[in-house]
């Protein structure tokens, strides 16, 4: 039930974000996708052609019943092509090293406040990325405003389906989005508690993990930051001490 809420209330700023951090990296037939932190499946909405084609998806999150709702996204035509798995990537992941093209985090290691702690998941994900693999963040940017957020996903519908339906959103479902979700984010955000950042912030753990950025894009409304990064070593380079 939350997780249907969930998916009702979203706002449509985020969905594009979603889009655009699925368009970001290229896909070839064969190739595989780890989602970090997939929640009820949003990504999947946005790649039912990739993975028609051949791609193969990996979903992961602590919520089983996100779990659940995402596998109720995935068609029976390509059900061959996903799997969705129960674990927290605070932790190792159960797959091999070196096993995946492509990593997507929309929105997940955000919530892992403390920057050694993050150091550790990318390093973690490092391992199971392959050599000239492709890591896709979103993380919110310092810029984050629920009422911006509303305010496009507003005109958003507008222009995708109409006036009427922008006014229903408006008035009835994007109140609660903002009170239940968006505030509360905003709220943890600046309480430390989970973690706002700059363009050049993200870049720099990225490439501290070992990745070199290759396409960055400001999305959700300006609140959010997605970098691409390609793997180009297999270990973090070593810091020179002072």
């Amino acid at each position: 039930m939350l997780f249907r809420s969930y998916d009702l209330l979203t706002p449509e700023a985020y969905k594009d974000s979603a889009r655009r951090c699925v368009q970001s990296v290229p896909v070839k037939k064969g190739q595989a996708l780890l989602d970090v932190g997939c929640g009820s499946g949003l990504l999947i909405e946005g790649m039912k052609d990739q993975l028609a084609f051949g791609l193969r998806y990996f979903g992961t999150d602590i919520q089983i019943a996100g779990l659940i709702r995402a596998q109720g996204k995935v068609a029976k035509e390509i059900e061959g092509c996903a799997s969705l798995f129960q674990a927290d990537f605070n932790q190792s992941l159960p797959l091999k090293k070196e096993s995946v093209d492509i990593i997507a985090a929309h929105f997940s290691l955000y919530t892992i406040a403390d920057r050694e702690s993050r150091k550790q998941v990318l390093s973690r994900l490092m391992e199971i990325l392959k050599p000239r693999g492709l890591m896709v963040i979103v993380n919110p940017s310092l810029e984050y405003s629920a009422n911006k957020i509303i305010q496009d996903s507003v005109q958003r519908v507008r222009e995708q389906k109409g006036a009427l339906s922008a006014w229903a959103h408006k008035i009835f479902l994007y109140p609660l989005t903002h009170c239940f979700g968006l505030k509360f984010i905003e709220r943890q955000l600046k309480a430390d508690q989970w973690h706002a950042f700059s363009f050049a912030e993200l870049c720099l753990e990225m490439e501290s993990a070992g990745l070199t950025v290759v396409h960055s894009e400001s999305v959700y409304a300006g609140c959010a930051h997605l970098v691409t990064g390609r793997k180009t070593q297999t270990k973090p380079p070593e810091q020179k001490k002072s």
